[in-house]
């Protein structure tokens, strides 16, 4: 199954401590209600703590929307992600209603030292949306969005979905930068960067961000923008969930659609090399306005199909100039390619937003495709069935940034290189992990660094991949966010 099939899976990583077995214990086999026990929780070491009964009641009195525990009937529901494979279960999930109880359930963390996962669409890859024993600052609830069809910008609510952005934009023929699956929240999308069909004319979603209201770890809210904590709002562009919880999004929006020249085309096995050649040229001199993404494998009952999936925005009579050479080069199983609404082009890779399969993914950038990669992915990885290879088409306006622009290092290479797996049976789990390792590790040295929303990596990996921003963004860290509290991140660790 494709990366878009299934969007995000994983492991957590090293800047999680393991839960003692005896609290995991406790916490699956002794809920308790809020109003009248006592919480057993984990702190920011990994040490467990208890939080009174009192101070459970006092801090879910102080919230506009509901604070669930192990007690009540939601809970179970309310702590599932996207990937079937995480499975943890937190001592407190906050649902926030606002700003004010993002900044009321930041505090109680901070004062007590509490493990912090933040969810917005709970489709974080490396499984970053929840936490085992700690509090999850939940923003599930949070999906409004106000277009400003004049102004050609969007106010989007924490937790919202692309799909909720999108919809409402398109009302007004406008749209701007968003990842490929409606059903992703737009915060860790955007904060990790935001890649998608618009990003080679216009920019990743962060590129496009305005405005941020931002609760930093002292509890306050902070609006960030050009003008007001500008510092922030460059290490928002791609920190990641580093420096607080994002209640609200301002985004710059552009005329797109309603409809798009966008479509499939679909290449028989004995085609492979050959389609695989073609695409590493044509996509090397494709105008900014088309995007050209490669999938090969993953695909159920067969040994998968190389598949081009394309998106031009702009003048389609030019569009279907431009891709008359890849239509015809190599002519294709299938060629879907035509007018479509761009709604559509945005929806059709969505799986269910709580998906039945368990997922795991490794990526890095890639500056060209090389005969010598190309053989590695065709020869050595073998797509098959399981194992999913894919290109995700950058450069254009991405690399109109240098790389110290934002947060984000990479900003020239053309590609972005995934390696997937997607199954049922959580038995698999830990064989299917190490074939994409396996698979990874035959590909990831024509590879340069990784982008942070799809992958799970190391910290000295994590630290490599900031480049030349790694000191500035250690420093704003220690600066909003000395204690480390948001870590369950791509995690940029506090200046010493």
């Amino acid at each position: 199954m494709k990366r878009r099939d299934f969007c995000k899976s994983a492991v957590l990583g090293s800047a999680m401590t393991a839960l003692p077995a005896t609290l995991t214990r406790a916490l699956a086999a002794e809920p308790v209600s809020a109003a009248v026990s006592a919480l057993q929780a984990v702190t920011l070491s990994g040490k467990p703590t208890l939080i009174p009964a009192a101070a459970v009641k006092d801090f879910a009195a102080s919230l506009h929307g509901p604070l669930l525990t192990a007690s009540d009937a939601e809970y179970d529901q309310a702590r599932r992600l996207w990937n079937r494979m995480i499975d943890r279960r937190p001592a407190m999930i906050a649902r926030c209603s606002g700003a004010a109880d993002i900044a009321r359930a930041v505090s109680f963390a901070r004062e007590r030292e509490l493990l912090v996962a933040v969810r917005g669409g709970g489709h974080s890859f490396p499984g970053y949306s929840m936490c085992e024993g700690g509090l999850v600052i939940d923003l599930s609830t949070m999906r409004g969005v106000r277009v400003d069809p004049v102004a050609k910008t969007a106010q989007v609510a924490g937790g919202a979905w692309i799909g909720d952005l999108d919809w409402e934009a398109q009302q007004y023929g406008l749209a701007t930068t968003m990842g490929e699956i409606s059903n992703t929240g737009v915060g860790g999308l955007t904060l990790g960067g935001g890649y998608g069909w618009l990003g080679r004319l216009h920019g990743l979603a962060c590129d496009n961000l305005l405005t941020v209201d931002l609760v930093t770890a002292d509890g306050k809210l902070r609006h960030v923008s050009a003008t007001d904590n500008p510092e922030l709002l460059w290490a928002l562009r791609g920190g990641g969930g580093n420096f607080g919880v994002v209640s609200s999004f301002e985004y710059r929006l552009h005329q797109v659609g309603p409809k798009v020249l966008a479509g499939n085309l679909v290449y028989a096995p004995a085609q492979t090399r050959e389609a695989f050649d073609l695409y590493s040229h044509f996509a090397a001199k494709a105008p900014r306005e088309l995007t050209v993404e490669l999938s090969l494998g993953g695909a159920e009952g067969d040994d998968g199909l190389l598949t081009l999936a394309t998106c031009y925005v702009g003048d389609p009579a030019v569009g279907a100039k431009v891709l008359q050479s890849l239509r015809t080069g190599v002519k294709p199983r299938s060629d879907s390619i035509g007018m479509q609404d761009y709604l559509a082009v945005q929806r059709q890779f969505d799986g269910p937003p709580l998906s039945t399969q368990n997922s795991y993914l490794k990526g890095g950038f890639v500056a060209e495709l090389s005969p010598a990669l190309i053989d590695a992915v065709i020869n050595e990885v073998k797509p098959d069935a399981l194992v999913n290879v894919e290109l995700v088409h950058c450069g254009g306006a991405i690399g109109d940034r240098s790389a110290t622009d934002t947060a984000i290092a990479h900003r020239h290479e053309l590609y972005q290189l995934l390696v997937s797996a997607a199954w049922n049976n959580a038995a698999d789990n830990e064989a299917n992990r190490a074939r994409v390792h396996s698979a990874w590790d035959k590909v990831s040295h024509h590879t340069s660094g990784f982008y942070v929303n799809l992958n799970s990596a190391d910290q000295k990996a994590i630290d490599d991949n900031y480049g030349p921003n790694r000191t500035r963004l250690a420093a704003l860290k220690k600066k909003y966010d000395p204690e480390n509290l948001f870590r369950l991140n791509a995690n940029i660790r506090p200046a010493a």
